[in-house]
């Protein structure tokens, strides 16, 4: 199990393999913020302050979408389109950047 924390909700949950971020706020009641749920509106933009290897690749969508935002996107990544991709680990995720 992968450990995730939300740190603006100071919620921690353990989380199997392919777990979506998505579905982890969801679950928990954070209040991580999500509009189109399919990467277009960026709203669900957040930084993962460690653990970023524990999630799957940024998507075509995704890269696109962050380029645009800021030229420094590597510890950003949109939660909607974002999955545990990890047996163990430890994830800490702050809203926004």
């Amino acid at each position: 199990m992968v450990r995730v924390f939300l740190k603006d909700d100071n919620i921690v949950v353990k989380v199997p393999s392919g777990k979506t971020l998505r579905d982890i706020a969801n679950k928990t009641g954070a209040s991580m913020e999500f509009g189109c749920r399919v990467g277009d509106c960026l709203t669900c933009i957040a930084t993962v302050t460690s653990g970023m290897h524990f999630l799957n690749e940024k998507n075509e969508k995704e890269i696109r979408a962050l380029e645009i935002l800021c030229t420094d996107s590597h510890n950003l990544r949109l939660m909607c389109q974002c999955s545990v991709e990890a047996e163990e680990g430890e994830i800490e995720i702050s809203y926004g950047f």
